[in-house]
């Protein structure tokens, strides 16, 4: 009889625990849309448990991203083998499946539910805007155009302040300037208080860099790992400025819009050279993709000023990207163009290009100046 409520107990036991992912997805389904909630969560669970895991596998030189995935592949072709061998030994084949099915969806709710209240939460959070204070409204093509013409100046001007080859190719040392990436926020973050200023090192991908590339992504901020990942085969005059944009995903910024912003303020006001021309260049070329879009005729105009070493960037940078033009990129674009939407980023994929906004709202009085 004791044997019998033994087993009665665990079996509760197990249905409570089975239960208990689903209930956190029903109420983070419920609940994420009150702003003040989603406030408290990524406050005091969501980002201090992603600075943890940060912080305790920043020890190791290994992207633990690239690790997780790839044991999460083995795992999963390993227990889908063993699914299939156990069926088909056992008498009972539907039954076996159906328990070796159900425990590997179970295991894939459990990492859904985890992604959900330790980051899909902090979309639903203050925002860089809400806390910054920033105004941000519609701005004009005169205002477009002159900021615009301020980062071509700057980017040209601080493209000789950088390590060039016999050809005026970028040749900087990822390892010489990687290690300062701690220190790029200190300026920015006197502006900007919530910003913190030291930083995790981002990661290199070892493994992943040219996926990355085929895929159309330059860098990713993990959260089942708390790293800031680079991709470290694409062109390397744009490589300091995606490690201040992922740095500003470990900050809070998790808007990609307004970690485009954030990522070249910080490395433009960082002080450090190598940082400072990559922040100016990416600046260039967002704007300058939106001025062409707007007035082609003063792009046109402000294309005289790309000349130089600036040119040499421009250039690799272009030729790079479009060897990955075609199918996987335009899969993965589209894929995670659903997944911002689905983040409220109504933008989508294009929220990495509506920084200019910000940028011009906050460079308009240095660019008239």
């Amino acid at each position: 009889m004791e044997t019998v409520e033994k087993q009665k107990g665990k079996s509760h036991l197990k249905a409570i625990a089975a239960s208990l992912p689903f209930i956190l997805i029903l109420l983070f389904l419920v609940l994420s849309g009150h702003r003040a909630f989603a406030n408290f969560v990524t406050k005091y669970f969501s980002r201090p448990v992603k600075a943890a895991m940060g912080t305790v596998f920043s020890v190791l030189p290994f992207s633990v991203m690239e690790l997780e995935y790839i044991l999460a592949a083995v795992l999963t072709i390993w227990h889908a083998v063993r699914t299939v061998i156990l069926t088909v030994r056992s008498e009972t084949r539907l039954r076996t499946f159906a328990r070796r099915a159900g425990a590997y969806l179970m295991a894939v709710v459990c990492v859904f539910t985890f992604f959900l209240w330790c980051f899909a939460i902090d979309y639903r959070s203050d925002s860089f805007i809400d806390k910054s204070g920033m105004s941000v409204g519609e701005i004009s093509e005169k205002d477009l155009y002159d900021v615009t013409r301020y980062f071509l100046e700057n980017a040209a001007g601080h493209a000789g302040t950088v390590s060039r080859d016999a050809n005026g190719h970028w040749a900087e040392e990822l390892d010489g300037y990687l290690p300062a990436s701690k220190t790029v926020y200190e300026n920015l973050s006197r502006e900007f208080p919530f910003l913190p200023g030291s930083s995790r090192q981002p990661k290199k991908m070892y493994l992943f860099s040219r996926l990355s590339s085929r895929m159309g992504f330059t860098g990713v901020y993990f959260p089942f790992s708390g790293e800031s990942n680079i991709n470290i085969d694409a062109p390397g005059c744009l490589i300091p400025s995606t490690v201040a944009h992922e740095l500003a995903h470990q900050k809070g910024v998790y808007s990609e819009t307004e970690a485009n912003f954030v990522g070249i303020a910080a490395a433009i006001s960082s002080g450090q050279p190598v940082y400072t021309y990559s922040g100016y260049l990416s600046g260039a070329i967002h704007l300058s993709n939106a001025l062409y879009d707007t007035d082609p005729d003063a792009w046109r105009e402000l294309s005289a000023l790309i000349t130089g070493p600036m040119l040499t960037d421009w250039i690799d940078n272009s030729e790079y990207w479009s060897r990955f033009n075609g199918p996987i990129e335009d899969v993965s674009s589209a894929v995670y163009d659903g997944y911002l939407k689905a983040q409220g980023q109504p933008l989508g994929i294009r929220s990495y290009d509506a920084c200019v906004e910000l940028l011009v709202a906050y460079y308009l009085k240095e660019a008239r100046a």
